[in-house]
Order: structure tokens, then C-alpha cells, then sequence
């Protein structure tokens, strides 16, 4: 779909009819077209929330053969079973081709698809200095037999150098008892657009669980190590709102044994969740602990607020941009 946005070049907007990686699929069609660019330069990356819907911008300059300047925009917005993405080749209306891209994502109208209602959606941004670098959306409903269904979505897009950008894309569905007793999951990872965790979980009939898929490029069956029950991510949720217990202010510590497979696709993780005593906003600072990293963040009586993560020399920020949960 051409889309003229007073620019002398228009905005070229497709539609995908099903999921794609939203970090990869915009580092493509970015990086396609200027692939024979003898210079580019990222200008900016960008994420944010049209509504309640996430979107990943990037915007880089370009040089041609004969040194003419140039500066190729993309963004992408998920949907749950497609994706938005938007081209424009023009330097300049960055606000106007964003406010175009908002006004589709919001009217588009999809045939054949009956949307999910969730419980509980919520979309977190993360932030790497000065730049928001990507989103992860967290949804949760019951279904028809009273088992809540989860679906974790991630998108990241990490400068490597000035011209260059890693991404990283994430999306995991679980089902749970109501007690939060995990019942299986399906679970995928990409670096740059190759798969490199694809993950099946599945409780047997004794209770245990069996691992099958691939792992960095292994194939993997084995029984899961767990040390105690695996609870699912919508238990973990409210247990974090439990612990925090900001109505009262009189927080208390947690531990759950949670699977993350990119942490260890055989065995279970302890996430631990300590007040530091510390208040920002009136609300209590916790200090979390898990597969080797330490974060430091703020629950409210609708889940995580904030958080800061710290991995090696980087600080990764995670901010909630948009939440809607129900009872």
C-alpha cells in the first residue's frame, strides 16, 4: 500500500498474514535495500505504544555511490497472528510517517481473525541509555477447561556499532493451572533472525517434565531437573503484587522456581525477590536475583512498574507503558 505523507516519495506500508520476529523482520527491511550502500549510519531506534500496541522504529542514513545522502525509515507493529511494517526513503517527516503508521495500526481491520480476550495485557519498554530498544508484551486469559493460557512477546534491536544493529526476538506461550502449576510451554529465541532456542515443555503423567527441541543449535531430550513445583507466568505475576504488597507497605521476600530456557533448557531457575527497604514513589524497591543476573525494580498493585537490569557494563531500563487486567 503506497501512502503519500507530503514528501515527494510516499510511505510503503505491507501486511504480513502471520507472526514474524518484529526485531528481525525491521533490521531487514532496513538493511535490504542498503545493502550495496558503501556508508549507512543508524540515526535512531525507537519503540513505543500506539494505543496499546507496541511498535519497533528505526531510522539510517545512507550514502550512495555517487555521495548523495539519503535517510530510509521502517517501523513494524504486531498484531497476535500478523504485523504492520512501513517503509518511507525520504530524510525528514519522521513525526508525520510515526502519526501515519499509529492511524493505520489502528483502523486496520483484519478478515478471517477473531482477536483473543485477554485477562491481563500489559506492554514493557526497555531502554538502553537514551534509546528505548525494544518491547515485550505479557498476556494472560483463562481458557475453556479454567486453564490460564500465557503468551510472552519480546523484541529487541541492540546497537553493535554505528551502523550496525543486533536484534533479538523472543515469543513463548505456557498454559497453567489455576494454582500456577505449569502444564507445558512452547518456547522460541532468535539472534538476528536465526533460531536459536525452539523448546517444547511438557508435564508428564508422573508430574515431572520432558524437555524436547533444539538448543544452540543441539537437539535436546531429557527429563527437566526441577528442585520444586514450576509455577507458570501468570502466577508469578500475582505473586510479585502479593509480595510487594503496596497497599500496606510491608513487603515480603518471594522465591519461585521459574523454567527459562535461554538460562537452562534443563533445568528450573530460582527468582529471587528481596525488599532493599528502599521506597521510590511511595512504592518498595526490590532487589531480584536470577540465572546469574541482578535487577533492582518497583511493584505496584498492578504488577512491575520498573525495573534495571544489569548485565556486564550494560543497564538495560524496563518500563510499563500500557497495562489492562482484569480480575
Amino acid at each position: 500500500i503506497t501512502v503519500p505523507i507530503a514528501a515527494e516519495i510516499p510511505a510503503e506500508c505491507f501486511i504480513y498474514h502471520e507472526s514474524l520476529d518484529a526485531a528481525a523482520t525491521l533490521n531487514l527491511l532496513i538493511n535490504e535495500p542498503l545493502s550495496s550502500m558503501p556508508k549507512t549510519q543508524i540515526l535512531e531506534i525507537d519503540a513505543g505504544i500506539f494505543g496499546h500496541r507496541p511498535y519497533l522504529y528505526q531510522e539510517k542514513l545512507y550514502i550512495t555511490d555517487q555521495q548523495v545522502a539519503g535517510v530510509l525509515k521502517g517501523i513494524v507493529v504486531p498484531f497476535e497472528t500478523s504485523m504492520l511494517a512501513c517503509l518511507h526513503d525520504s530524510a525528514g517527516y519522521s513525526e508525520t510517517f510515526r502519526n501515519m503508521a499509529a492511524s493505520f495500526a489502528d483502523k486496520l481491520v483484519l478478515h478471517g481473525t477473531t482477536p483473543e480476550s485477554w485477562a491481563h495485557e500489559e506492554v514493557l519498554l526497555w531502554k538502553l541509555r537514551d534509546m528505548q530498544i525494544g518491547f515485550t508484551i505479557n498476556r494472560s486469559a483463562p481458557d475453556d477447561e479454567g486453564d490460564i493460557k500465557s503468551t510472552v512477546e519480546t523484541a529487541l534491536m541492540i546497537p553493535r556499532s554505528s551502523s550496525e544493529a543486533i536484534t533479538h526476538d523472543e515469543y513463548n506461550i505456557t498454559y497453567e493451572q489455576p494454582d500456577g502449576v505449569l502444564i507445558n510451554g512452547r518456547y522460541a529465541e532468535a539472534e538476528n533472525g536465526a533460531i536459536n532456542v525452539n523448546i517444547s515443555l511438557d508435564r508428564t503423567a508422573q508430574g515431572s517434565y520432558q524437555v524436547e527441541g533444539v538448543f544452540q543449535g543441539k537437539e535436546i531430550s531429557a527429563p527437566l531437573q526441577a528442585t520444586s513445583r514450576v509455577v507458570g507466568p501468570y502466577y508469578q505475576y500475582q505473586e510479585m503484587i502479593r509480595a510487594a504488597n503496596p497497599a500496606s507497605g510491608q513487603p515480603h521476600a518471594l522465591t519461585l522456581d521459574a523454567y527459562v530456557p535461554s538460562a537452562n533448557p534443563l533445568q528450573t531457575i530460582s527468582m529471587d525477590m528481596n525488599p532493599t527497604g528502599a521506597h521510590i514513589g511511595g512504592l518498595p524497591e526490590y532487589e531480584l536475583l536470577f540465572a546469574g543476573l541482578k535487577a533492582s525494580g518497583v511493584v505496584d498493585d498492578r504488577g512491575q512498574k520498573s525495573m534495571t537490569v544489569k548485565m556486564g557494563s550494560l543497564e538495560l531500563k524496563l518500563s510499563r507503558a500500557y497495562i489492562n487486567s482484569q480480575p
